[in-house]
């Protein structure tokens, strides 16, 4: 297996990406912004490069002499000020697209979002279709990975920090972040006030995916599959309702359900956008996750060879984590 870099090294699906790697025996490089980033990996055979999205000549050093980039940095939930989308997602991945092409990096590998037809309301999906068309018109061989939602962070805003347990850097967890401040609020409402919250009336199915699932898509795309675009998401379409149901099993109870409608979130993100356009685009993805269906390419688990977690499978492991853990 190529050198890989992973790019996002230190977020909550690429640091499971980093692990399945070295789980496979491959060697990794990881892209990280700092020393004290780069102390993470000390130890684990991972070889650490400091950079940036925005910092081209840094990128230029971090591809030399690899064979395969796996990108998971985003800036939907942004832990620094200067983490703009226009910055990270438009000119960022610019900038690893012309390192990548100059070193003449084998495959690109890249996670992006699911088709909508909401996508003007959504910065994130907005440039993410844009660094899709850069990549395609780019000539490299790349695999695009249309990840449905992540159980990790949708069953977390539902109001519980089960999804959590045992996560390494958990992306509603980053410092100072919109969503941070949302989540300290309302993280033991299941468990404490047996409240779950969710978008929309709850009705519309999602192929919810974990995190550990599409880190091992992305994995596996270093070395098998042909090059292209998949929607890749879990077993199961469910919807919030459902995930509600399967919370009510593990723990025993009966939740209340409270719905935040459609319309709030639409307006939400038109008011928030203009002074907070991380805060806007999460009201646009809520929107959009009330509004419209979104289902994955069931042959995409086959072609990848990656056994998919069910939701439920999932909640009880985070759930049982958590007892283990005071033992």
């Amino acid at each position: 297996m190529d050198r890989t870099l992973v790019v996002g090294a230190t977020g909550q699906l690429g640091t499971a990406a980093v692990k399945e790697l070295r789980r496979r025996g491959a060697d990794v490089r990881a892209l990280v912004r700092s020393a004290e980033q780069a102390g993470r990996f000390r130890d684990t055979g991972v070889e650490s490069v400091t950079g940036d999205l925005t910092d081209a000549p840094s990128l230029a050093r971090a591809c030399s002499g690899v064979g395969a980039i796996i990108t998971t940095a985003n800036a939907a939930i942004p832990s620094r000020r200067t983490d703009t989308f226009e910055a990270v997602e438009r000119n960022g991945y610019r900038n690893l697209i012309q390192a990548a092409t100059a070193a003449k990096v084998r495959r690109f590998i890249y996670t992006s979002v699911p088709m909508t037809k909401y996508a003007h309301l959504a910065p994130l999906i907005r440039f993410k279709r844009e660094t899709e068309e850069a990549l395609t018109a780019s000539g490299l061989e790349s695999v695009i990975f249309r990840a449905d939602v992540f159980m990790d962070t949708a069953f977390a805003m539902m109001g519980s920090s089960i999804p959590l347990r045992g996560s390494e850097g958990a992306t509603v967890l980053r410092p100072f972040a919109f969503a941070n401040r949302h989540f300290t609020r309302i993280r033991e409402n299941i468990e404490q006030k047996h409240l779950a919250m969710i978008p929309g009336d709850g009705t519309k199915r999602h192929s919810f995916i974990c995190v550990e699932d599409v880190a091992r898509f992305l994995a596996s795309a270093v070395d098998s599959a042909a090059a292209g675009e998949y929607a890749v998401g879990g077993p199961e379409a469910l919807t919030f309702l459902d995930v509600v149901g399967i919370y009510e099993r593990i723990l025993g109870v009966s939740l209340r359900v409270q719905r935040t409608p459609a319309t709030l979130f639409r307006v939400a993100a038109a008011v928030l956008g203009p002074f907070s356009p991380a805060g806007g685009n999460l009201m646009a993805l809520n929107y959009i996750a009330a509004m419209e269906e979104t289902l994955s390419d069931p042959t995409a688990a086959t072609t990848f060879n990656v056994r998919l977690t069910s939701a439920e499978e999932f909640l009880r492991a985070k759930y049982s984590a958590g007892d283990a853990a005071k033992r």
